[in-house]
Parts: C-alpha cells; structure tokens; sequence
C-alpha cells in the first residue's frame, strides 16, 4: 500500500484503503492485522452461510474469510487475478476479508469521517462510517470490523485453552483417524467411532426418507439409515459425472442408541495425529457449534476437518433417524444380536486392500495409511524390492515394493495407491499396495488356519506373511496379512545385502 497524507490542522486516523467491484472501501488501520496473498485453496465450512468461503491456516491460526461481494451484493466478475486477504481484528477474534485488489494508507482528519448507523446484525450494518476525499469527489465507505466478526454465523474462537499436565503428557500419542472427502472437503472420524466402511449397495426405502436420509441398508441383520453427509453438511450437491461411483462408501457409526451410515464421495486414507498437532476448530451456529473437533494441518494444502462423533449422535436430526429405524425394525435388530452371541462375541476390524487381490490386515497392525508419494529417495545398496525411503514428519520410513517382493507383475498405475505404514521392532515400514478398499467389523467370525501345505508350496513368496483367514460376507475366504514377518525379512536381507 502507498501512503498519502492529507494536509489538516485536526487529529489524523489512519486507514487502509481496498477495492472489490470498482468500490473503494477502507479499514481502520487499528483493526488491520496485515494483508496476505490469496491462499491457493480455502476449506469450505459445512453449514455456514454463502458469504463465508471456507478457513485457511495462517502459521498454526484458522482464518475463516468472508466474501464480500456476496456480503454488501456488489458483482464479482471473477476478473480480479491478485486478490488479497485482509486480517481483521477485534476483542481477540479474527476474520479474513477478501478483497479484489489493495490501495493506499490514508491519513483521515477525524472530523470528515462521519460514522453511519445501521440496523444492527444485517449486511448492511458492515459499513459503519464514510469520509470524502478530493474535495468530494472520492468517496469510501468504512468497513466496522466489530460489525464484520458480529455477522451471524462467522466462526468464533473460543478463547484459548492452557497446556494442562495432562495434556502434555497426550502430546505423545498419537490417535488414529480415517479421512474421507466430502463435497471436495477432507473430513475424518477417529477410529474409534467406525464399526465398517462398506461399497454403497442397493439401497432400500426408508419410511423416513427425505433430503438427507436417501435410504437404508440391511447390515447382517441390523437396519441402518443411510444420510447423505455432503447434503447433512450443507454442501451443493455434485453432479454424478464429477464423483467415481466406485469411489463412493457407506461409514456405519454404531452405538447402543443405534446406528447410522454416512454416505462419503471416497475414503481418502488413516490419519494420525498428536493433541499438539490439532488446531483449534472455530465454533458457529448454535446448532452445529461442537460438531467439529478441531483441524488437521497439511502443509501448504487444505487440511482436514475433524468430526466429533459424540456430536454426531447427539445431533438431534441424526439421533431421531437412528432411534427410529432400531425401534421399527427391533425383531431383526435382536435376532442379529443373538447371532452374534453364538458367535462366541469376538469382534475384529480389518483393512482391506489389493495387490492385485483382495486382501486383509488387521487395524491394530497399521500406524496409518497415507497416499503414494514420489518424494521417495533411492539409497543404494538395497534389496531390488525396497523401493527406498521417505520423511514422514520428521520419520524415516522404509517403502517395501510389496508387488516386487511376491514376485508379481509391476504396478500399472499408481493414482490410487497407498502406502500402510506398519511399525517393527522400533522401525517404521511402508507397505506399497494397489489401493486400499474397505474397512471391515467382523462379529463373531472365526480364523482359518492356512493349510500346511499351501505354506509349504515350492515357490510360495508368502514366507508365513499369510498364516490366517476369514469368512468375508458377501465376498469368500480373505487372507490375512501378517506384517511382522516380511518386515523382519526386509531387516534381514537389507542387512545381508
């Protein structure tokens, strides 16, 4: 910005001046933190009012910024190629606001800038005052930033929780995730809260269909609902062409209340994080004030939204859907339950994933799971099947060409691949697998033993990897993945090597 004074004997206040639409605005400079560059990508808020774009992480801080185009009804012909951000600040709340270009510091003699009263809570309450320049000629109007962070729904921080003893004592564990995308938005549930991710089957009628409840499944007994989260989130709906069906999943959550699935665009992979590495989620809308428990930094790119499953059950539109469809259709509910009391009760969640097969590992094996990266570094005097290594957070891990390993056909194409990072005696591994397609709660299901002999087989690549299988409804006998092995024999042959 350039500075320009104006020549007066009366006291000078210093604003900020912005153009959006051929109008020139200002800010009191008291309230302008600093001007930033336009953030490559905004993570659109669920439920929020068309006004607010989305929150972009400023050095640890989320920004929420507003639009103001839509804001005052100004046009925007999308014309503007080096638009800005505008840090606001006031009573310790922050908004970012967008404007289409920067102007000039002005130094304003206090008796011209004449405040405007407007009714309060409106749009038109965000210009609070207006002072002519240029013997009237240039006229701004003055932006209230008390009345820009008072705007319904505009997220809020809540004033900033200490460091405990407790909590530091957390900051070393790290608590597992899986992520999916909504609506171009990452999300995640923690663990925890998923009894299974399922492809999306042929769904049936609900009596309670609507907007949001698109239908209901049946769930080895169990009547789920199934919602549509992106249309429960207040995302437009995308069209068909611009979503891979096969792409598309069902997270079932549930509890003694009852249970519910949430219809998903993808699941993207498992996330880790620390408490320390949580950002603090601001809070907007009575309604939906705890539904987010915080977000999830990634870098330069858009982070991820993480979902308080306790505020998903609470809700009370979701909490109806739940209880009614357990109530109606109790019998089937029971006499699934009583199946898996004969089952013997035991009860295990498996990750499915290819190498040109299906296969299963265990969730308590796996640290997380992570897309395909092609920062991977060579080293030298490896074995043929270890592709290399990569800095996870400050990590070494070892990626294992798993395709290589067993002596298979090299991967075609790695867009949808994924790595699983398992842990070893100390040291991390990452397992390169085709892709990763499910997430699995098997009640009562027993283990099979893999045959001796097929263990036995003269040019088996499965070394004991492969001990263990299970009966997967719908799908047959999946064998199970047993990553201690094949990590101790990469250890092995790396050392021999």
């Amino acid at each position: 910005m350039n500075h320009r004074s104006l020549a007066t004997g009366g006291q000078l206040e210093l604003y900020g001046s912005f153009l959006l639409a051929g109008t020139e605005l200002a800010l009191p400079v008291a309230a302008l933190q600093e001007v930033v560059n336009h953030p490559e990508a905004l993570t659109p808020v669920p439920l929020a009012p068309p006004y607010l774009l989305g929150l972009f992480n400023l050095r640890g801080t989320l920004i929420p910024v507003v639009d103001l185009h839509q804001l005052l009804h100004l046009h925007d012909d999308g014309a503007a190629l080096a638009r800005k951000i505008a840090i606001v600040e006031a009573s310790g709340m922050r908004v970012g606001l967008r404007f289409d270009a920067t102007g000039e510091i002005l130094r304003v003699p206090k008796d011209q800038v004449i405040a405007i009263e407007t009714a309060e809570g409106g749009a038109s309450g965000a210009i609070g005052a207006v002072f002519k320049l240029e013997g009237g000629e240039r006229i701004l109007q003055v932006l209230s930033a008390a009345a820009l962070l008072g705007l319904r729904d505009v997220p809020h921080f809540a004033q900033q929780v200490a460091h405990t003893t407790e909590r530091g004592a957390q900051q070393g564990q790290r608590r597992q995730n899986v992520s999916f995308k909504v609506g171009g938005t990452a999300l995640a549930l923690p663990m925890g809260a998923i009894q299974e991710i399922i492809r999306v089957p042929a769904l049936q009628h609900s009596p309670m269909a609507d907007d949001v409840c698109i239908g209901m499944l049946n769930l080895r007994g169990a009547t789920v609902p199934v919602l549509d989260f992106g249309a429960f989130l207040g995302f437009a709906r995308a069209p068909d062409a611009a979503v891979a069906t096969e792409e598309r999943r069902i997270v079932v959550l549930n509890r003694e209340v009852g249970c519910f699935g949430l219809l998903v665009d993808e699941v993207a992979s498992i996330v880790a994080y620390r408490e320390d590495e949580l950002l603090q989620m601001p809070s907007y809308g009575d309604a939906h004030r705890s539904l987010f428990a915080g977000y999830l930094a990634a870098g330069d790119s858009t982070g991820v939204l993480l979902v308080n499953a306790d505020a998903l059950f609470a809700n009370e539109r979701i909490a109806t859907l739940a209880t009614t469809h357990r109530d109606l259709y109790r019998n089937a509910a029971q006499s699934a339950d009583a199946t898996h009391k004969r089952g013997g009760g035991t009860r295990q969640t498996l990750v499915t994933f290819r190498i040109g097969q299906l296969i299963g590992v265990r969730i308590a094996e796996l640290r997380e799971v992570i897309d395909y990266r092609d920062d991977i570094v060579k080293t030298p005097g490896l074995p043929p099947f270890v592709r290399g290594v990569l800095n996870l957070r400050g990590v070494l891990v070892t990626v294992i060409d798993v395709r290589s390993m067993y002596v298979m056909p090299p991967y075609e194409d790695l867009g949808h691949a994924k790595i699983l990072i398992v842990e070893h005696r100390g040291e991390k591994y990452g397992l390169l697998v085709d892709s990763v397609e499910d997430i699995v709660t098997l009640n009562g299901s027993a283990q099979l033993t893999m045959p001796e002999m097929f263990m036995r087989a003269a040019g088996t690549q499965t070394r004991g990897d492969m001990r263990e299988a299970v009966e997967l409804p719908g799908q047959g006998t999946l064998m199970l993945l047993d990553p201690a092995p094949l990590c101790e024999r990469v250890a092995e042959q790396a050392a021999a090597f």
